[in-house]
C-alpha cells in the first residue's frame, strides 16, 4: 500500500534538504506496511544491505531551521534497523548515524506523513562536507540546512564549514543577523560554494565596528556623535575618545565577522552634537546584531542623564548566539516626559550587572543622510573676531586667572590696581616674512661684487615685537609666520591672533628677563628642529626670570621632546584654555636640582587639553603650580609629574589615563625591584578629580601650599570633557 517515497520534490513544493535517489527507498517491507498515515516508519541499513542496529537516528519537521542552542536528541533504531514515530501531518526530514569499521555513516530522507509517502529505508554512506564563504564586512551571519541540525557561524574571513554531509543535494540558507536578509543556494555535499554576498542593509549605517574610531556615523553629519560608556565609578558618561578606550570596548574576540562592541554595562552613541536634541519624525526603527547574557533595555533617550531624561525604550532577552534584531519606535514604551514625538538625543545600549552585550551593525530605519542633514545646526564652537578697538583688548584681560592676573601686555605696565589706562600702540603685522636679503652698495670691491645682508623684513612680527614700547601686535592676515632664528620678545607685548588662523612655525619664542606678555590665539607648528635631543627648540621659552605672561587658547603641536617650557625663576605664569599635542611632552616646569634650583617660580594651567604626548603631559620641578579644570586625554606616562620638591594643588581636572600623577622622577634597580629616590619626591594635593580609566587621588597636602587667589572653578565631569575639547585652542 506504499507509494513511491518522495526524495527531491514532494507535491509539486521547493526542497528543503534535496537527498540523492540512492540514499533512500520506497521499501514497502518497512515496518510491515501497516502504520497508519500519521507515522513516520524507517529502517536503516548499511551499504551492505545489511541492517543497522542501534543506529542514532532522528526526525525534524522539514521547515526546521536550528537556533544553535538546543539541539534536538537522537533516538535509537532496534535490532532489525527499525524505528517509527507517531508526528502530525507534514514534510519531516530523518537523519541517520552509525559507525561501521570505525568510520561515521550516515543518511537523509524526506518524508511525508499524512499521506502514503510515510516510510523508507535510509542507506548508510560515507559523510563529507559543504564549504563556502560569505563576503567579509557585513556582520554576523549563520548558515543552517532546512530540517537538519546543523547551524555554523563563519570564521573572521567568513569561511564557513557544514559537516557529516551524506552524499546529495542540499539547499543552503546563508542568514544576516545583522539587516541583510538571506541568500539560499543549492549545493551538492563536497562542493566548496563562491563566495556569498548578502543582500544591501536597510536604514541608515550606524556602526559596523570594523574600524571602530569611536565615532558614529551620523556624527560625521551632525557633529560630535561619539560613542560612550560609563567612567570606572559606573557615574559618569565617558567618550571613547582615543584608542585606549575604543581598543577596551570593541575588537574581533567574541565577534561572528570582523570586528564588535562588547559591554557589561553601558553603551551607547550620540546622534549628533552633545546635549542636542533632534526630532526626527520618519525614524521608525534600531536595528542590530546581538549576542551575550541576560536583559538588553535599547533607549531613545534626550535630555540630561538624570532624573528628566526621557525617551523611549524597549527590553529583550539576549541570546547566547548572535541574532539579528529590528526594533520598532512604535513598540517602545516612552518613559520620562516623552510623547509622540521621536526625539533623539543619544541611542543607550544597557546590560545589567553580571551580564555581557556583544554589539555589532547597527542601523537607524526610516532616515538617511538627506533627513539627517535636514536637522543639523550649525557649528557652535566661539569664533573669534579681528578687532582694533582696544575695548577688545580691555575684554581680553577681563579674561585671565591665575598668577598672571594684573597682566596688561600691549595695553602697558602690570597693573595691580585695575585702574591703569591703554598707553600702548597698535602694530599690524603685514607681511609674513621674517628676515630678506638687502644689498649693501655702500661698499663695492674690485670684482664689482655687492655685500648683501639679512634685516628684519619691513611690517613683520619681528619689527613688532621688538619694539621699545608697549604693542599690541595684530595679523593683517591668515598665515604661517616662519621664524628663521629664535623670536626673543621684549616687554609689554600682546600677541594677538583673533580672527585669523596664525601659524608660528620655525624657531620658536623666547623670553629673557622679560615681563607682561600676552600671547592669544595662536598654533605653534612645524618646528625647524625636529630631532629628539639638546638642539630641540621649544614653541615657547619663558626663562630667566620671566614674570607676568599669559598664554591662551593657542595650540601646540609636532614639537618633538617639550612644547613649552616655563624654567629659570620665571613666576606668575597662566596657561589657559590650549592644545598640546603630538610630542613627548606638553610642559617643563623648572628645572632639575643640577641645573636650578628656584622654589619662589609659580604657575597657573587651566582648562588645557593634552593629547598624544609619549610621555608626560606636565613636568613640574619645585616652585608651585596650580593645576585646575585640565583633560588629560592621551598620555602614555602621567598627566602631571609632580617631582623634585615641587609642591602641586591638583584639583577638579579630568583624567583618561592610567596613571595621572607621579611624585618621584628617579628610581633605581636592584634585582628586578625598582625603589623611588627620594630625593626626587614631589608633594601633590589632589582634590575632586575625575579619573575616567582609572587612578585614584594621591594622599598630601602639598606641603601646605593652596593658591591665594580667586578664580572660577568647574565641576569635572564629562560636560568638562567636551567643552574643554570643542573649546581650547584658537577660537
Amino acid at each position: 500500500m506504499f507509494s513511491k517515497l518522495v526524495c527531491r520534490v514532494l507535491f509539486g513544493m521547493a526542497p528543503f534538504a534535496l537527498l540523492p535517489l540512492g540514499a533512500c527507498s520506497n521499501d514497502s517491507k518497512v515496518a510491515g506496511g501497516t502504520e497508519a498515515e500519521s507515522t513516520i516508519a524507517v529502517q536503516v541499513k548499511f551499504a551492505d544491505g545489511t541492517p543497522a542496529a542501534h543506529a542514532r537516528i532522528r526526525i525534524l519537521p522539514g521547515a526546521f531551521m536550528s537556533d544553535g542552542l538546543d539541539t534536538t536528541g537522537w533516538s535509537e533504531t532496534d535490532e532489525s534497523g527499525y524505528a517509527s514515530f507517531e508526528k502530525e501531518p507534514g514534510l519531516y526530514t530523518v537523519e541517520a548515524r552509525q559507525v561501521k569499521d570505525s568510520k561515521a555513516v550516515g543518511a537523509v530522507m524526506d518524508l511525508q506523513a499524512g499521506t502514503s509517502n510515510n516510510s523508507g529505508t535510509l542507506n548508510l554512506g560515507e559523510l563529507t562536507t559543504i564549504k563556502g564563504y560569505v563576503a567579509t564586512g557585513q556582520g554576523p551571519s549563520v548558515i543552517r540546512i532546512p530540517g537538519l541540525e546543523r547551524f555554523v557561524v563563519p570564521d573572521s574571513s567568513g569561511y564557513y564549514v557544514i559537516d557529516s554531509l551524506p552524499a546529495g543535494d542540499f539547499s543552503v540558507v546563508i542568514e544576516s543577523r545583522s539587516n541583510r536578509g538571506s541568500v539560499t543556494v543549492q549545493a551538492s555535499s563536497g562542493a566548496t560554494v563562491p563566495e556569498v554576498s548578502l543582500g544591501a542593509p536597510r536604514g541608515f549605517a550606524v556602526e559596523n565596528f570594523e574600524s571602530f574610531s569611536g565615532r558614529s556615523a551620523t556624527g560625521s553629519i551632525l557633529g560630535d556623535g561619539w560613542w560612550y560608556t560609563l567612567d570606572a565609578d559606573g557615574k559618569n558618561l565617558m567618550p571613547l575618545w582615543d584608542e585606549t578606550l575604543t581598543r577596551a570596548y570593541s575588537g574581533s574576540a567574541g565577534c561572528a565577522s570582523g570586528g564588535c562592541a562588547r559591554t557589561t554595562g553601558r553603551l551607547g552613541f550620540l546622534l549628533g552634537v552633545y546635549k542636542t536634541d533632534y526630532e526626527l519624525p520618519s525614524l521608525d526603527s534600531l536595528m542590530f546584531s546581538a549576542r551575550g547574557s541576560g536583559k538588553l533595555q535599547v533607549s531613545f533617550a534626550y535630555g540630561d542623564a538624570d532624573s528628566v531624561e526621557s525617551g523611549f525604550t524597549y527590553e529583550l532577552e539576549l541570546s547566547k548566539v548572535w541574532q539579528g534584531y529590528s526594533i520598532a519606535v512604535a513598540d517602545m514604551k516612552p518613559y520620562g516626559m516623552a510623547k509622540s514625538k521621536v526625539v533623539v538625543s543619544r541611542i543607550d545600549f544597557n546590560v545589567g550587572k553580571g551580564d555581557t552585550l556583544f554589539l555589532d551593525d547597527v542601523y537607524l530605519g526610516g532616515i538617511d543622510k538627506t533627513s539627517l542633514d535636514s536637522v543639523a545646526t550649525p557649528h557652535q564652537k566661539e569664533v573669534s573676531v579681528y578687532s582694533k578697538d582696544w575695548a577688545a583688548h580691555d575684554a581680553l584681560l577681563a579674561e585671565v586667572q591665575g598668577y598672571a592676573k594684573g597682566v596688561r601686555g600691549g595695553a602697558g605696565p602690570i597693573d595691580s590696581t585695575g585702574d591703569a589706562k591703554n598707553i600702548g600702540e597698535i602694530c599690524i603685522v603685514t607681511t609674513t616674512d621674517d628676515y630678506v636679503i638687502v644689498e649693501d652698495t655702500t661698499e663695492v670691491g674690485d670684482s664689482l661684487e655687492v655685500t648683501t645682508n639679512a634685516v628684519i623684513a619691513p611690517g613683520s612680527l619681528r619689527e613688532c615685537a621688538y619694539k621699545d614700547t608697549a604693542t599690541w601686535i595684530l595679523f593683517e592676515k591668515s598665515g604661517t609666520y616662519n621664524l628663521q632664528s629664535p623670536l626673543r620678545i621684549a616687554n609689554n607685548k600682546t600677541i594677538d591672533g583673533r580672527g585669523r588662523d596664525i601659524r608660528i612655525a620655525g624657531m620658536g619664542i623666547l623670553t629673557n628677563e622679560s615681563s607682561n606678555l600676552i600671547f592669544e590665539n595662536l598654533t605653534f607648528t612645524e618646528p625647524s628642529i625636529t630631532v629628539q635631543d639638546t638642539s630641540s627648540r621649544r614653541a615657547l621659552s619663558i626663562h630667566n626670570l620671566t614674570s607676568y605672561v599669559w598664554i591662551d587658547h593657542c595650540t601646540f603641536e609636532s614639537y618633538p621632546l617639550v612644547q613649552m617650557d616655563i624654567k629659570r625663576g620665571s613666576h606668575n605664569v597662566t596657561v589657559s584654555w590650549s592644545r598640546f599635542e603630538n610630542a613627548q611632552s606638553g610642559i617643563l616646569f623648572g628645572l632639575e636640582p643640577e641645573l636650578y634650583v628656584d622654589s619662589t617660580q609659580t604657575f597657573t594651567l587651566h582648562h588645557n587639553y593634552f593629547a598624544n604626548m609619549s610621555n608626560s603631559g606636565v613636568l613640574s620641578r619645585f616652585g608651585s603650580i596650580h593645576a585646575y579644570n585640565n583633560f588629560f586625554l592621551d598620555v602614555d606616562y602621567a598627566g602631571v609629574e609632580c617631582t623634585d620638591s615641587a609642591r602641586c594643588y591638583i584639583e577638579n581636572n579630568i583624567f583618561n589615563i592610567e596613571t595621572p600623577v607621579v611624585v618621584y622622577r628617579q628610581f633605581t634597580e636592584e634585582d628586578g625591584v625598582w625603589t623611588p629616590v627620594s630625593s626626587t619626591e614631589g608633594f601633590p594635593k589632589m582634590l575632586d578629580n575625575w579619573f575616567s580609566v582609572g587612578g585614584d587621588e594621591l594622599n598630601g597636602d602639598a606641603k601646605g601650599y593652596k593658591p591665594d587667589y580667586k578664580y572660577d572653578m568647574d565641576f569635572a565631569d564629562a560636560d568638562l570633557a567636551w567643552r574643554i575639547k570643542e573649546s581650547s585652542g584658537p577660537r
